[in-house]
C-alpha cells in the first residue's frame, strides 16, 4: 500500500460492498421469517448477487496492491460496486401493495433495469481487466455474462429467464473453478 489514499480507495470499496451484503441478508431474513413470498427465479438472482458481493469482498485486498491513485482513477474502480447496489435495490424490494399478491410480477417489473446494471457491472469486470492487463477466460467469461444480462434485460418469457439463471450458475461456478487453480 503506497498511501493513505489507497486505504481510502479500499474503504470506500468495503463500504458499498458491504451495504450492499446488509440489504440481500435484510431481505433474505424478511423472507425466511414468512413476511412474503418470494419465487423461486427471483430467490435465485437474490443468492447470485450475494455471491457477488462476497466475491468483491474477497478481492478488496487486491486493491492494496494499487499505487498512484488519481481521482478519476478511484471513480472507475468505484463504478462497478456502485452500479452492483443499484442492480440489488432493484429486486430486493420487500413487495408491498398490489405487488404482494403477484411477487413474480414485481420481479419482472424491475427486471429491465436489474440486468442492464448487472450487464454494466460485467462490461466494468472487461474492462477493468484490459486496464490492468490481466485478460483471459475469466474476461471472455465476464463480457459472455454481459450479453446475458443483455438478453434478460429485454424479455419476459419466463424459459430465457430459467435458462440465463441457470447459465449465470454455471457461469458463477466456473469462475470459481478457475480462480481455484
Amino acid at each position: 500500500m503506497d498511501n493513505p489514499t489507497t486505504l481510502l480507495v479500499a474503504i470506500m470499496f468495503v463500504t458499498i460492498v458491504v451495504t450492499g451484503i446488509v440489504n440481500i441478508l435484510m431481505f433474505l431474513s424478511e423472507g425466511l421469517a414468512g413476511k412474503f413470498e418470494t419465487p423461486p427465479l427471483h430467490t435465485h438472482w437474490i443468492v447470485l448477487l450475494l455471491l457477488a458481493y462476497l466475491n468483491f469482498f474477497w478481492h478488496t485486498t487486491l486493491i492494496l496492491d494499487i499505487e498512484g491513485w488519481t481521482f478519476l482513477g478511484f471513480i472507475g474502480f468505484i463504478i462497478g460496486p456502485v452500479a452492483l447496489l443499484f442492480a440489488s435495490s432493484q429486486i430486493v424490494i420487500v413487495p408491498a401493495g398490489d405487488t404482494a399478491a403477484k411477487p413474480e410480477r414485481q420481479f419482472f417489473q424491475a427486471a429491465r433495469r436489474f440486468f442492464l446494471l448487472m450487464a454494466g457491472v460485467q462490461a466494468w469486470v472487461v474492462c477493468l481487466d484490459f486496464v490492468f492487463g490481466d485478460t483471459g477466460y475469466l474476461t471472455w467469461l465476464a463480457a459472455a455474462l454481459a450479453v446475458l444480462f443483455g438478453v434478460l434485460a429485454f424479455t419476459e418469457r419466463r424459459g430465457i429467464h430459467h435458462l440465463g439463471v441457470t447459465l449465470a450458475w454455471a457461469g458463477f461456478l466456473l469462475r470459481a473453478v478457475i480462480m481455484s487453480f
